[in-house]
């Protein structure tokens, strides 16, 4: 009688999830938190795995201006893996569109569509209606410095709407699993990380963050994960996010 137990092969490793990361950083497709185009809001982090497979969501809910208005705020997903349907780093699929006008009025300026139309009194998010605030002070007692003195600007705004409406912003179990498969654990989830300066060339492969995800991911023990750096993926972070 064989009374040896032999342990089920590990079907990827560290390495392999950091080699991943790091080709996306390399080809501009890990998320970059001062993107020069886009005006960062909030984050989240999401890890999924078991022996066989893994998968990461990094969600980046922001306002490029070349889109402007509606077309400009998004949650851009994202998606790693060794089990996911599109190429590992972003995809147009992956970008969530989930804000629009309320019935009565446009909720920003129709000439530049970068700022809150003074009129608006409401808009939807994620179809649900809610309030426009105009109120400067609102504003600036939760640290939000506004441009200028006769306007709100649209990544001001949704500042603003931070943290109380991070559920709405994020991606819903739906949509995650649209993209990541239905029956794979989830094991960490994140909304304050240190998060890698990639416009400074620092790689996933070398922040401590990732590091430690990576090993969570392929050990399935989230006692790795144990940062010693303060984490920095607030908005007020990455000022040049959207300064180009």
């Amino acid at each position: 009688m064989n009374i040896f137990k032999f342990k089920k092969k590990q079907e990827y490793s560290a390495r392999d999830i950091l080699r991943q990361l790091n080709k996306c950083a390399k080809d501009f497709t890990f998320p970059m938190l001062d993107n020069g185009y886009v005006y960062p809001v909030t984050s989240k982090l999401t890890a999924y795995r078991d022996d066989k497979r893994w998968a990461l969501i990094i969600e980046v809910v922001g306002f490029s201006y070349r889109g402007g208005g509606h077309n400009g705020i998004t949650n851009a997903l994202h998606v790693f893996g060794n089990c996911i349907n599109t190429e590992p780093g972003m995809a147009n699929a992956n970008f969530l569109y989930i804000t629009g006008n309320s019935p009565d009025i446009p909720t920003f300026d129709e000439e530049y569509m970068e700022s809150l139309n003074p009129n608006a009194k409401t808009m939807t998010l994620r179809e649900k209606e809610i309030p426009v605030n105009h109120n400067r002070d609102f504003y600036l007692k939760k640290g939000i410095e506004l441009k200028e003195e006769n306007k709100i600007f649209i990544w001001e705004f949704l500042r603003g709407l931070v943290p109380e409406r991070n559920h709405d912003f994020f991606a819903t179990e739906k949509e995650i699993r649209e993209r990541v498969p239905a029956d794979l654990p989830r094991i960490m989830e994140l909304t304050e990380w240190n998060h890698p300066d990639c416009a400074a060339s620092e790689l996933p492969g070398n922040n401590e963050t990732f590091k430690q995800i990576a090993r969570v991911l392929e050990t399935g023990q989230t006692k790795h994960y144990k940062p010693s750096n303060a984490p920095n993926n607030h908005w007020k972070n990455w000022p040049d996010g959207g300064a180009l």
